[in-house]
């Protein structure tokens, strides 16, 4: 790897340099030898002048004119060249007016040259191994914050940037872009992309800078741990390192440091949405001190382990903000804790090909305790553990959070991991990769989840199961009973391994393993369902039972958007280029480019195979949730649609509905079609979402609806109704000031001057926060509305108080 890198930065050296050569060099050979300035040796005579202009042009004299503008061209170049030399010389940045985009072209290949020349921290260039604290072990989960975390800097990456050019604007000298390199190698980027290659770039990346860091403690010693090829015992990273945290609660147990910092998280995330919901008493309300949620003795045990773990160091412990905003930063695992050997050293599972049966009395503790570190990881689609009903009740699995599948049986269960193998070996095989981990490193946009498979054997799947167990795809296996044909432990009340079988376990005996009783991990799992990302309320048709929807899928997205499927009483999780992928299709009913699609969620990178694995991705998701295939079907090998028999959206819906307005025959029918589309006024649409080609479209939409709510108001009798209905169409457009009028006439005409005065002051300040005046006939009704002239309001919209 590190001999790969040394060729390509030799390459890059090479690559610029010879650009570099060829045009101050190269360019002024040729124009010298081919095109020489058509200058005079002396002041020509009017007839030297009339013979020239009346005479054919000669093909030297042609050559000499065309050269002219490749000098200036070349001198100018040059210029750019030499100050931009002085620049990265003096650590400041010059700009010369007219020189601008020559003054890119020359930055570009002088920091080309100096990021493949200067050394770049090999650590940081490698792949990324997993950091592990010397008091406490733990992987992707534990990496939070320990000390004071200041405010994030981030510089979205602009076309024909570079790290130097960043660098030189943002940290003062370009010769400072080791530093975006070392904070920002191997993140993954908004586009799904892995920074691997500090000379590759793409606009729209965010990049972090470095901070200010404000005076705090020591961070803790880090050290390096590579992962573990097989089931054996991990080395310690110090002679006192320990892997194991007691959780003191009436009902023991004993989780690893990861777990711990996961559930601190989470409870971080469940506190602030409890926050965000909470609705303020109003004045007629008495106002009271109450303490809030009461957390779960395990959580509240979690939470003082993690702090203490920091005072014993003599560190601030992270507060919940940096809890929240640093625990997203996980990979996919690819080992788990599991215990301390005999020893005291960390024991480690590999979940690539585990194939390990746990028996005993204590060997459910275990088990929990495993499934709880791992599903703390499961953001994001990192980890799937899937297990049965039966089984999840057995283990006091009862909340359904993100990466846990409840099938209805055990053979249902290895069905669906069946159905996965099957699946990563085609795209192995479609990619020429010999392992998951190989496709990760080639393909970032391409997760595919560590996948458990959890199950008590039995006849009618012992049989089935061996065949499936390979380590190459990602996935193994944790089996509640005997397993003859793979390794087993027996675990005994004290949760120690008293018997070993098969192959890679030997380092299992007598080790002291993780455990967790089943009331906790059921409130484990409740805080972690709680610290979810508040989703859209229940579809009020799936929370009822009754689906009036033709498609076993419904998606919303005129407001936020949202996915139910049929059967389903929540939405269904999908987010990122999944849902965009949805929304564009929805855009485009009668189907789109695979060119366009990828335009729209790779902007400006060629189409290629990421498309497909977002496609089988979505697919999967869907099928998965309604038991049903298809959803997306290819019209060609170049265009894809959405399969209108199962999938419905709310934005048809809408067109429809207005479709049936603007022909209905006649008053009732039209104020029916109307009520159907106000309904599904949501909002913008894709709200939330962020894309250029969503914004594109959503003003269009919104105005759609407004004008929805606004015809409606006018035909509906109800005077409330009105009001309710204009209401919704000024908080969907706020800038248009007629809606705005209409409302205040209705309230005025209606009795309603406290009510009309109220919307005015609305108006009043969404006004002042625009720096804008109100429109003359505006004006006026917001007199008569704030119990004013009309001459009036410009020195009242002037006062900062009232």
């Amino acid at each position: 790897m590190r001999a790969l890198m040394m060729l390509g930065r030799g390459l890059r050296v090479l690559g610029a340099g010879a650009v570099l050569v060829a045009i101050e060099g190269g360019v002024p050979y040729m124009l010298v030898r081919f095109a020489r300035i058509p200058l005079p040796s002396k002041v020509p005579s009017w007839a030297e002048i009339e013979r020239l202009l009346v005479n054919p042009i000669s093909d030297e004299l042609l050559l000499g004119v065309l050269a002219v503008p490749l000098w200036l061209l070349w001198a100018a170049f040059s210029v750019a060249l030499v100050v931009e030399i002085a620049g990265l010389a003096r650590g400041i940045e010059i700009h010369v007016p007219l020189l601008g985009p020559l003054q890119s072209m020359a930055a570009g290949l002088l920091g080309s040259m100096a990021i493949a020349v200067l050394p770049i921290d090999v650590r940081a260039a490698s792949v990324p191994v997993r950091p592990v604290m010397v008091e406490q072990v733990a992987h992707a989960r534990a990496r939070l914050p320990v000390a004071d975390v200041p405010r994030e800097r981030v510089h979205v990456v602009s076309p024909g940037e570079s790290l130097w050019k960043i660098a030189g604007k943002r940290l003062g000298s370009g010769t400072k872009w080791r530093k975006l390199w070392q904070l920002n190698a191997h993140h993954r980027q908004v586009d799904g992309q892995l920074f691997t290659d500090p000379d590759l770039i793409q606009p729209g990346w965010r990049l972090r800078l470095p901070a200010v860091l404000r005076k705090s403690p020591p961070t803790p010693t880090v050290v390096a741990e590579p992962p573990m090829p097989t089931a054996e015992r991990a080395q310690p990273a110090a002679p006192s390192a320990t892997v194991l945290v007691t959780i003191d609660v009436p009902s023991g147990g004993v989780v690893a440091m990861s777990a711990i910092a996961g559930m601190c998280a989470a409870h971080a995330l469940a506190r602030f949405h409890h926050r965000r919901r909470r609705v303020p008493p109003t004045a007629a309300e008495d106002i009271a001190i109450t303490p809030g949620p009461e957390t779960p003795p395990v959580i509240e045990a979690a939470r003082r382990a993690f702090r203490e773990s920091f005072h014993e160091r003599d560190e601030t412990p992270p507060s919940d903000l940096d809890l929240i905003r640093m625990s997203s930063a996980i990979e996919v695992p690819d080992t788990v804790v599991i215990g301390a050997s005999a020893d005291g050293s960390p024991l480690r599972l590999p979940l690539s090909g585990l194939a390990l049966g746990l028996t005993g009395p204590g060997a459910d503790d275990v088990v929990r305790a495993v499934l709880l570190d791992l599903l703390h990881q499961a953001g994001n689609l990192r980890v799937e553990v899937v297990t049965s009903t039966a089984d999840a009740t057995r283990l006091g699995m009862t909340h359904a959070v993100p990466g846990l599948t409840f099938l209805d049986s055990p053979v249902a269960a290895l069905d669906r991991f069946e159905e996965i193998r099957f699946t990563r070996r085609r795209v192995l095989a479609e990619r020429d990769a010999e392992d998951v981990a190989e496709l990760r490193r080639s393909d970032p946009g391409e997760v595919l989840p560590a996948v458990l498979l959890v199950l008590t054997p039995g006849e009618d799947v012992s049989s089935r199961l061996p065949v499936l167990l390979e380590a190459r795809c990602g996935l193994g296996t944790l089996v509640l009973g005997e397993w003859p044909a793979g390794a087993a432990c027996r675990v005994g009340a004290d949760h120690r391994v008293s018997a070993v079988s098969g192959d890679g376990v030997k380092s299992f005996m007598g080790a002291s393993l993780i455990r967790l009783p089943s009331g906790d991990l059921a409130d484990a799992l409740r805080n972690l369902g709680d610290a979810q990302e508040e989703e859209p309320a229940a579809h009020p048709e799936a929370a009822s039972g009754e689906w009036t929807h033709s498609t076993p899928v419904w998606v919303r997205v005129l407001g936020r958007p949202a996915v139910w499927v049929k059967g389903h009483d929540r939405p269904l999780r999908v987010r990122g280029l999944k849902l965009s992928l949805l929304l564009y299709l929805a855009l485009h009913p009668q189907g789109a480019a695979k060119e366009a699609i990828c335009e729209a969620l790779w902007s400006g990178k060629p189409p290629g195979h990421e498309f497909h694995s977002l496609l089988r991705h979505l697919r999967g998701v869907l099928e998965a949730a309604s038991g049903e295939n298809g959803f997306v079907l290819a019209m060609d090998d170049e265009a894809y649609r959405v399969d209108s028999g199962k999938v419905g959206f709310d934005l048809w819906e809408f067109q429809q509905a207005v479709r049936d307005a603007r022909a209905a025959p006649d008053g009732p029918v039209r104020i029916r079609a109307l009520e159907r589309a106000a309904e599904l006024c949501g909002g913008e649409l894709g709200s939330g979402l962020t894309e250029e080609w969503i914004l594109e479209e959503q003003y269009p939409l919104t105005l759609a609806q407004v004008d929805v709510l606004t015809q409606l108001a006018e035909l509906v009798d109800d005077p409330e109704r009105k009001v309710e209905l204009l209401d919704q169409a000024r908080r969907l457009d706020p800038d248009t000031e007629e809606i705005w009028c209409r409302m205040m006439r209705l309230q005025l005409s209606l009795g309603l001057r406290d009510r009309a005065r109220h919307t005015g002051q609305l108006l009043t300040a969404h006004l002042r926060t625009l720096h804008a005046e109100p429109l003359p006939a505006t004006a006026e009704v917001l007199a008569a509305a704030l119990g004013l002239t009309a001459r009036s309001m410009k020195p009242e919209r002037g006062r900062t108080s009232g």
